[in-house]
C-alpha cells in the first residue's frame, strides 16, 4: 500500500484555534543567580580515615575517639579510597568535627556510598544506608546543636569489592537542594512523582548518547538512548512523545522497543524509531551543513487499519544528557511559535503552533499527563532553574498515513533561530553528501560490513569532535583539547586524509608550549584541572613527526623542530630528579596524573616512561631528517638510558625474570599494567616485540582481564573500558596474537554503548552495558578502532608496508573483496585492492587463485605479507618472490596472482 504523507498543519488548522496575539517576542533576560545549585560548604578538610579490616570499631566505639590519633591518618571523603593510593576492600571510618553555620536551616547531604555506610553525629547513630548511588541522604543539622555548635561526625563504610569509600564529599547548606548532586536532585524528583517518564539515567536504568553535527563547530548536538535530544552539550532536553486520545495514555518511546541506527549505516547522521498505539515514530537529526541550525525531522505513522486520534507532544524540560540538571530560568513562546529559553532563542517548528505553553516543571507535567499544554506563554522567573515548555498536535490519521513534525534549534547557545527549513529532504541530502565526502576520503570496503561501517562512523565521530582548537574527546565531561587524545585522534585523522585537521591542531599545541619546553597537558577554556601530566611531551612529538612521514612535509617540520627539540629537553630535565635516587624510580620521569585512570598521581607510571621515550626516539627521528646530527646523537644517548632505567627497574621491583611489566613502581597487581604497557608497543615501538618479555606481559594481561570476559577489558573500578581494549588489540596485532585481536574486536563492535550508533563510552557498566564514567562518543576508542582496523589491513613496519597482518583467513575467501583506496602512508598514497578470490580452505590448506593489486606508495623494502601457506605459483612484477614464509612484493607495486594447492 502506497503510504500517504500528509502535512500535521492540515489537521491543526482544522482543529484548534490560534494562539494568543499577547505572545511575548523575547522573555526578560535570564538572572545569572538562577544557574547552578544555591551556595554550599564542602566539607573537603579536617577529616581523619581509618581502616578497620576486624570489624572491631563499633564494639571498641571509634565513633566516640578524638581523631588524630595512633591509627588514623587524614583523608577526606570525596573519591574512591583506591585512587588515593588505598588498595583495601572492607570495613573502614571517617572522622571530623564541623561548626554549625548561622543560618536559619542548616542541612547535611552526601552519597555516593560503596557500598554501604553508617553515620553517627555527636555519637548518636543516625541511621545506616545500603548502595547510595543516586539517592541522596540529607540530615537536618539544627536537630543536634544550634548555630555555632562543634558537632563531631562519624562515618562507617563498608565495601564489598571493587572501589569502594565515599566518591561524593560531603556538603552542608541552607536547602536541601544545595547539598545533593544535581543528578541526585533528577533521581529524587523521578522516585517522587513515579508517574512522569524520566531519564533513563535518573531511574538506574542504562543510558547513553551519541552525536551529530558539522566537523569544526564548538558544539555537537546528542540524542540519548531514551530519544531526548539536546541541540547542544549543556542544553536542557527536548522529547517527543505520544498522547493517545482513545485511552488517555501517554507513550514516550520504551527502553525495549526504541532502535537506532545512523544514516546509511556508517555516517555521524542518527535516525530512531519506536513503536505504541499501533503507531510507529521515526526520527532523524542533523546539523546544516553551515553550521547554522540542527534540525530534528519526526515521522509518525498510522499503522493500523483505522483513523487514529493522537497528539504530538514536545516536551522541553531541564534535564541534561548526561546525569545533571540543565536549568530553565525563564521560557516564552514567540509570536511567531517560537521558543524562547533563558534569553536566547532555543526552538521552531515548520508549522504554524498549535497548543503550546510553558509553566513549573511540576504544573507541566500535569498538563502533559492530561495531553494538554499550561496556559502560561512566559515564565519571567523560575528561581529554581525547573521550568519547562509543551507544544501539543492534534492528529487525525487515517490508516496507513503518515504525519511530520520538523524542529529547528541554533546549533549553539545564544545563536539566532533559523525561521526557515529545508525544502523536503533536501537539507538532509545536503547534510549526508557532506559527511559522505568528509569520511570517505578513503575508500574502505571489507567483507565483514559491520567492520568497515564501524571504521567510517568513527571517522565521522572524530571529525566532530574537532572543535576550532583541535579534537576534543567528547563533548561534555571531556569538552577540552587533551594532548594525549589529540595524538591518538591525530593519527587516525592522518591515517584517513584528514592532514589538514592535524596541522591545526599541533599549531595550537605547540603554541602553548612553557619556556622551559613543557607541553601543557590540556588546553581550553573548559579544561578541568591544571596538573603534571609527564605523558605529553611524548605526545605531542609524535604528533609532529606523525604528520611529516604521512605528508612528507618539511618545511612545517624544521618549522616545528625548536618546540620538539625544547620537548625532548624537557624530557631530560624531568629524568635529572630522579638521577641521584637510590631505588627502582631511578631515571625515570617523577610521578605525575598522566592518564589518571592508571592509579594516584604520586605513583611513577611507565606509561609516563614509554612515552618519553617515544619522543625522544621520535626526536631523533626529525633531528636527523633536518640534519642536526649533533641533536640526533645527544637525544639518542638519553634515549638509550632511559630505556636502560625502564628495564632496570622492572626488575628492581619484578625480579631478575619479570613474569611480566607491572603499571608502575609502586602498584604490581592492578589492570593499569595492561594499558600502562601498550606504549611501549604501539603507537612507537620502542620495545622490541621479539621481547620476551613483551609476550610474557600481554599474555598476563589476556588471562586476568580480557579472556575472563570474552573480549572486553575489565579496568578501573570494574568497569569495561572499550579504548582500553582497542589499544591492547594493537599491541596483540604486533605481537601476531590474532586471536585475541579479534576476540577484542568482536566484543567490541557487539557491545556497542548505544547499539546501532558505533558509539562508546570511555567506561562501561558491566552489568548492563551502559555508559558509567568519562564521555562519549569518547573520540579516543573512534581513533584507536579506525587506526585498528586500518593497521589490520596495512602498516609500516623496517621501511617495508606490510598487508594483511590482522585480516582473518574469511576474508580472503571465495568471492571476497578488499578495497582501500587513496590511503596515507608513510611512503605515498596507496591503493591495495584484493578484487578476485577463489580460495578455498582444505582444513588448514587453502586451494584457488587470489589476486593483489598495490598502486600508489612507494616503499623503501617493497610490500610484505606474511602468508599463511606457500604458494604453488607466484606471478607478479618483476622482483616479486616467496622468502622466508614472507611475500615480498617490490616498491613498485603491481599485480600478483598467488595460486595455492594442497597438493603442492
Amino acid at each position: 500500500m502506497v503510504r500517504v504523507r500528509r502535512w500535521i498543519v492540515i489537521a491543526l488548522v482544522l482543529a484548534l484555534p490560534s494562539c494568543s496575539s499577547s505572545i511575548a517576542s523575547t522573555p526578560v533576560p535570564v538572572s545569572p543567580d538562577c544557574f547552578g545549585s544555591p551556595p554550599a560548604r564542602i566539607l573537603d578538610s579536617g577529616w581523619y580515615f581509618r581502616t578497620d579490616p576486624e570489624g572491631v570499631g563499633v564494639k571498641q566505639e571509634w565513633f566516640l575517639e578524638s581523631f588524630g590519633g595512633v591509627g588514623w591518618t587524614e583523608l577526606s571523603p570525596g573519591e574512591p579510597w583506591e585512587l588515593s593510593g588505598i588498595e583495601y576492600d572492607g570495613v573502614a571510618w571517617y572522622r571530623s568535627d564541623i561548626t554549625i553555620p548561622d543560618w536559619s536551616t542548616v542541612y547535611l547531604g552526601f552519597g555516593s556510598v560503596d557500598d554501604s555506610a553508617t553515620l553517627w553525629i555527636n555519637r548518636e547513630e543516625v541511621g545506616t544506608w545500603d548502595s547510595l548511588g543516586r539517592q541522596p541522604v540529607i540530615i537536618d543539622m539544627l536537630a543536634f546543636g544550634d548555630p555555632g555548635d562543634q558537632i563531631s561526625l562519624a562515618l562507617r563504610v563498608e565495601d564489598l569489592g571493587g572501589y569502594g569509600g565515599i566518591k561524593q564529599p560531603l556538603r552542608i547548606g541552607e536547602v536541601p537542594r544545595a547539598v545533593m548532586t544535581e543528578a541526585q536532585r533528577v533521581t529524587l524528583m523521578a522516585s517522587t512523582n513515579p508517574s512522569w517518564p524520566m531519564p533513563a539515567w535518573s531511574e538506574g536504568r542504562p543510558f547513553a548518547w551519541t552525536m551529530t553535527g558539522r566537523s569544526g563547530d564548538a558544539d555537537e548536538a546528542l540524542l540519548s538512548s531514551h530519544g531526548a535530544v539536546a541541540p547542544w552539550a549543556a542544553s536542557p532536553t527536548v522529547e517527543v512523545w505520544l498522547y493517545d486520545h482513545s485511552s488517555g495514555l501517554l507513550a514516550s518511546g520504551d527502553k525495549d522497543t526504541i532502535r537506532f541506527w545512523l544514516t546509511n549505516d556508517r555516517l555521524p547522521i542518527p535516525q530512531w524509531e519506536w513503536r505504541d498505539f499501533g503507531t510507529y515514530v521515526r526520527n532523524v537529526l542533523f546539523g546544516d551543513i553551515d553550521g547554522s541550525a540542527i534540525h530534528w525531522y519526526v515521522e509518525v505513522h498510522n499503522d493500523t487499519d483505522m483513523e487514529r486520534e493522537i497528539s504530538v507532544v514536545v516536551i522541553v524540560r531541564p534535564f541534561a544528557i548526561k546525569e545533571g540538571f540543565s536549568p530553565i530560568c525563564t521560557i516564552g513562546i514567540g509570536e511567531d511559535g517560537s521558543l524562547w529559553m533563558n534569553g536566547d532563542p532555543f526552538m521552531i517548528s515548520d508549522i504554524p503552533l498549535g497548543h503550546a505553553g510553558v509553566g513549573m516543571l511540576e504544573e507541566t507535567m500535569a498538563a502533559v499527563l492530561e495531553g494538554r499544554a499550561p496556559s502560561n506563554t512566559t515564565i519571567a522567573s523560575a528561581p529554581a532553574g525547573n521550568a519547562a515548555a509543551v507544544f501539543v498536535y492534534p492528529l487525525e490519521l487515517r490508516p496507513d498515513e503518515v504525519a511530520e513534525v520538523k524542529l529547528s534549534f541554533p546549533s549553539s547557545p545564544g545563536e539566532r533561530l533559523s525561521g526557515s527549513f529545508p525544502d523536503d529532504d533536501n537539507g538532509l541530502a545536503a547534510a549526508v553528501f557532506d559527511w559522505e565526502q568528509a569520511t570517505g576520503r578513503v575508500t574502505l570496503e571489507l567483507p565483514d560490513d559491520l567492520v568497515a561501517q564501524g571504521t567510517q562512523a568513527s571517522v565521522g565521530y572524530l571529525l566532530l569532535a574537532l572543535d576550532p582548537d583541535g579534537p576534543h574527546p567528547g563533548p561534555l565531561a571531556h569538552d577540552a583539547l587533551w594532548v594525549r587524545d589529540a595524538s591518538y585522534a591525530g593519527l587516525a585523522l592522518l591515517q584517513f586524509g584528514h592532514a589538514d585537521a592535524v596541522r591545526s591542531t599541533i599549531a595550537t599545541v605547540l603554541a602553548a608550549q612553557k619556556p622551559n619546553g613543557q607541553i601543557p597537558p590540556i588546553l581550553g577554556e573548559n579544561s578541568p584541572w591544571d596538573d603534571y601530566e609527564w605523558d605529553a611531551q611524548g605526545q605531542a612529538i609524535f604528533l609532529v613527526t606523525s604528520y611529516h612521514r604521512y605528508t612528507g612535509d618539511l618545511e612545517h617540520l624544521r618549522e616545528w623542530y625548536p618546540e620538539l627539540r625544547a620537548a625532548a629537553n624537557f624530557i631530560a630535565l624531568l629524568r635529572d630528579s630522579t638521577a641521584s635516587v637510590d631505588g627502582p624510580e631511578k631515571g625515570l620521569l617523577p610521578p605525575s596524573k598522566s592518564a589518571e585512570d592508571l592509579g594516584p598521581p604520586n605513583w611513577h607510571h611507565y606509561w609516563d616512561d614509554f612515552w618519553a621515550l617515544a619522543g625522544l626516539e621520535e626526536t631523533v627521528y626529525a633531528a636527523r631528517i633536518l640534519g642536526e646530527y649533533e641533536d640526533a646523537a645527544q637525544i639518542q644517548s638519553e634515549a638509550v638510558e632511559l630505556r636502560a632505567a625502564i628495564m632496570a627497574s622492572i626488575e628492581s621491583v619484578m625480579g631478575r625474570e619479570p613474569s611480566y611489566i607491572p603499571g608502575s613502581v609502586e602498584n604490581l597487581y592492578g589492570s593499569a599494567m595492561a594499558r600502562g604497557t601498550v606504549p611501549a608497543l604501539w603507537p612507537v615501538e620502542v620495545l622490541s616485540r621479539d621481547m620476551p618479555l613483551l609476550s610474557r606481559s600481554f599474555q598476563h594481561y589476556h588471562a586476568m582481564w580480557v579472556d575472563p570476559d570474552s573480549g572486553g577489558f575489565r579496568h578501573v573500578q570494574g568497569q569495561f573500558w572499550p579504548y582500553g581494549g582497542l589499544e591492547l588489540a594493537h599491541a596483540y596485532l604486533r605481537l601476531g596474537r590474532l586471536d585475541v585481536l579479534h576476540q577484542i574486536l568482536g566484543w567490541t563492535l557487539a557491545h556497542q554503548t548505544m547499539p546501532g550508533t558505533f558509539a562508546w563510552a570511555e567506561q562501561v557498566d558491566p552489568s548492563h552495558g551502559g555508559f558509567s564514567g568519562g564521555d562519549m562518543p569518547h573520540a579516543w576508542a573512534a581513533a584507536d578502532y579506525s587506526t585498528l582496523v586500518r593497521e589490520m589491513l596495512i602498516t609500516e613496519h623496517g621501511g617495508s608496508l606490510e598487508l594483511f597482518n590482522g585480516v582473518p583467513d574469511w576474508w580472503l575467501s571465495h568471492g571476497k573483496v578488499i578495497v582501500l583506496e587513496n590511503a596515507p602512508t608513510h611512503f605515498g598514497t596507496l591503493t591495495l585492492l584484493q578484487t578476485e578470490s577463489t580460495l578455498d580452505q582444505d582444513g588448514e590448506a587453502w586451494n584457488g587463485d587470489l589476486k593483489i593489486s598495490l598502486a600508489g606508495a612507494s616503499s623503501q623494502r617493497g610490500f610484505r605479507w606474511r602468508l599463511p601457506q606457500v604458494p604453488a605459483i607466484v606471478d607478479g612484477p618483476p622482483g616479486t618472490v616467496v622468502d622466508s614464509g614472507w611475500l615480498v612484493i617490490p616498491n613498485t607495486g603491481g599485480t600478483v596472482r598467488l595460486t595455492f594447492s594442497s597438493r603442492q
